[in-house]
């Protein structure tokens, strides 16, 4: 990832009131769709400071939290450091580049992570090899946005993604907005989906 040297210089004060209580908005719109017969192992990819894989601990034996940034793994294992937990283990690791995830998983998250991705493809097909069979990806994004003034868009397309997602080989794709910016009067924010696919 490009901003892997941003997010390090982040990772320290990242967590906001704001980015926690979304990050909480974040898992409770991935337990409404988590298939939790199927919920031994996960991986939370582009984990950050860990805020959403640390919520959603209990739901599974086992969570790997990996990201690029060494020091966004640094502040997951201060925080693993005080829980007495056995579940999870970290990994800093750039998945952009020519690598594949250490092992197979039932479940993969991705929260705020494709915006960031050039090649999102690519990741998406990585993944999909890296998920066991009947797997679930748990994709949690901001909703695409009319151009800005500046130029630039922000957010994702979900009718892209799920179009991405089905040329992959993913199947069951779902997906529904939690977080409506127009109805919370949050003039500043961007509404964000929660999106599922299955492996089959």
């Amino acid at each position: 990832m490009g901003h892997i040297h941003q997010f390090n210089q982040l990772a320290a004060k990242y967590d906001t009131t704001k980015n926690k209580d979304m990050a909480k908005r974040s898992t409770d719109a991935i337990r409404s769709l988590l298939d939790k017969n199927h919920t031994k192992t996960a991986i939370d990819l582009g984990c950050g400071t860990g805020n959403v894989g640390l919520d959603l601990l209990e739901e599974f034996e086992s969570m790997l939290f990996v990201d690029a940034s060494p020091e966004m793994i640094e502040q997951v294992e201060k925080k693993l450091a005080n829980m007495d937990t056995k579940k999870a283990s970290v990994l800093c690791l750039d998945i952009e580049k020519d690598v594949q995830l250490p092992y197979k998983a039932d479940t993969i998250i991705l929260s705020l992570v494709l915006h960031h991705i050039s090649d999102s493809h690519k990741l998406l097909s990585k993944l999909y090899d890296a998920l066991n069979e009947d797997g679930q990806l748990l994709i949690i994004e901001m909703e695409k946005q009319e151009e800005i003034s500046s130029g630039h868009q922000h957010g994702i397309d979900r009718s892209v993604l799920a179009a991405a997602l089905t040329e992959i080989g993913y199947q069951h794709i779902q997906s529904d907005i939690f977080y409506d910016a127009k109805k919370e009067k949050d003039e500043q924010g961007v509404s964000r989906f929660i999106l599922s696919a299955r492996k089959k």
